[in-house]
């Protein structure tokens, strides 16, 4: 194939990122001296007006960027990470564990996360190291609907973590690759900061620290001691897991560049030697680098968006919802079924009519396909339903499971002097009474008489008034107390 044609074969490659305060996009495309960065553009989520959406469409209908196949990232602060020890070598051994142990690392359900992993080393022997990413469907979802409401089709959501180490192997080149002393990727963005450690070419950890550019900026007293205990706070955590060697240097990208001598001062701090990493080191940067010398820019970190784009075959953490994987497994299917109508209906125009039968049935595994799809939405459906009765079927457990008791309870007590006017019985066994008294002295006699009962404890009256009504005057009560062990279970 001739370069023409082979530059002609490469399409565009679009990036985008919905942060918590920056919306960031990048295109990659190709030249004859190799890809390069085309546009950047930021949106800064404060100054939007309008539906976010809309704003997304806009900028790319401004930009002419393609919508049709485009990938993302989930930021690393809105995710968790786990590095687990496996006693497994085996892909399908270790994939099976993982799936067993997810749901120990996350207080959601398993229904509610979307996890992936990926190998970081082979330990001892028989015994694998994975790092396993979770995070919370809804906030996956939440980004891949505004970007559908864009007209934008997601191709796949990656890890920013992945994306920035994958950067950081693009810029670096073989240097770090046979690096034997683990080092930092200390990836800094306007809200927090992203503390990757690479060991022997591996990406073997990772921890979010929450102090950005913004905080250095904003702030006329920078938090620098702050920043640097939190960084050492990190290295020490790796470094007891890992119970390996010190870190032998850190690596600082993103947002570092607007923080005026952050390397010298980190340097002198952590007693590691610290090192400033331009974001278009070894890459054609094309005109995007003259976005990157506006002062307003320099505080954003795009090292996870330059990673994405020229690595995206290499990432292995997949973060994309079920939803999508569903759709893109259907995408691919049509485009592949439809390359062989065309290619089987140029045979039968030419040679035989029997591949109309082919045609026919590649049709119908199609709509099987699609009819398959929208069983599965609807099974999804079905599944959420349920989950969210039982959950209420848990909060409604936790009230205790004893109503009936305390309505007996409370019949069996009452005196004729009160009259009760409502009942509620609340999670974590608390019962809130209201109702009237003749005299004030009656609700005092009846709290006495709910403390003296088995049944009740931690009795307190919430208030009693004092009302009047056509010559005849009365006193409405309101009364909490707990179910016996209920508050016990509660301070725990």
């Amino acid at each position: 194939m001739t370069p023409i044609k082979s530059l002609m074969s490469k399409k565009p490659v679009v990036v985008i990122e919905i942060g918590t305060d920056w919306i960031k996009i990048l295109e990659k495309k190709y030249s004859q001296a190799g890809p390069y960065v085309s546009k950047i553009h930021f949106l800064k989520l404060a100054q939007i007006k309008e539906p976010v959406w809309e704003a997304i469409s806009k900028a790319f209908t401004q930009l002419k960027l393609d919508k049709r196949s485009v990938i993302t990232y989930i930021p690393r602060h809105l995710t968790t990470v786990r590095v687990l020890e496996l006693p497994a070598t085996n892909p399908k051994e270790i994939s099976d564990m993982i799936s067993l142990q997810v749901g120990k690392q996350t207080p959601y359900s398993k229904e509610e996360i979307i996890f992936s992993y990926t190998m970081v080393d082979r330990c001892k022997e028989g015994y694998s190291k994975a790092m396993l990413v979770i995070v919370r469907r809804n906030l996956a979802r939440e980004r891949v609907e505004t970007l559908q409401k864009a007209g934008i089709g997601i191709n796949k959501a990656f890890f920013s973590s992945e994306c920035a180490y994958s950067w950081f192997n693009l810029v670096s080149g073989t240097e770090i690759a046979q690096e034997l002393h683990p080092v930092v990727l200390l990836d800094i963005d306007s809200n927090y900061s992203d503390f990757v450690v690479v060991h022997r070419g591996k990406m073997t950890f990772t921890k979010n620290i929450f102090i950005g550019t913004n905080d250095f900026i904003n702030n006329t007293d920078a938090p620098l001691d702050r920043f640097a205990d939190e960084v050492k706070r990190a290295a020490e955590i790796y470094q007891s897991e890992e119970k390996c060697e010190k870190i032998a240097k850190v690596f600082l990208s993103g947002g570092a560049g607007a923080i005026g001598g952050l390397s010298q001062s980190l340097s002198a701090r952590l007693d590691i030697p610290v090192q400033d990493i331009p974001p278009f080191k070894n890459i054609l940067p094309g005109a995007a680098a003259d976005l990157l010398n506006n002062p307003n820019f320099k505080p954003i970190s795009i090292s996870p968006l330059i990673g994405a784009a020229f690595k995206e075959k290499e990432l292995e953490i997949d973060l994309t919802t079920p939803e999508m994987k569903i759709q893109r497994t259907v995408e691919e299917k049509r485009r592949e079924l439809t390359v062989m109508g065309i290619l089987s209906a140029s045979i039968v125009l030419t040679a035989s009519f029997l591949l109309l039968a082919n045609i026919y049935n590649s049709n119908s595994y199609l709509a099987r396909l699609e009819q398959k799809l929208s069983e599965l939405e609807k099974e999804t459906a079905s599944t959420e339903r349920m989950s969210r009765v039982i959950n209420l079927a848990e909060r409604r457990k936790d009230a205790g499971g004893n109503s009936i008791n305390i309505l007996a309870e409370i019949y069996k007590i009452i005196p004729n002097e009160i009259y009760i006017t409502g009942i509620d019985i609340e999670e974590k066994g608390k019962v809130v009474l209201k109702g009237r008294a003749m005299a004030m002295s009656d609700v005092f006699k009846f709290v006495t008489t709910l403390e003296k009962s088995p049944v009740f404890e931690n009795v307190k009256t919430a208030y009693t008034t004092a009302k009047k009504e056509k010559e005849s005057e009365y006193t409405e009560f309101e009364i909490t107390c707990y179910c016996e062990g209920a508050t016990h279970a509660v301070s725990k």
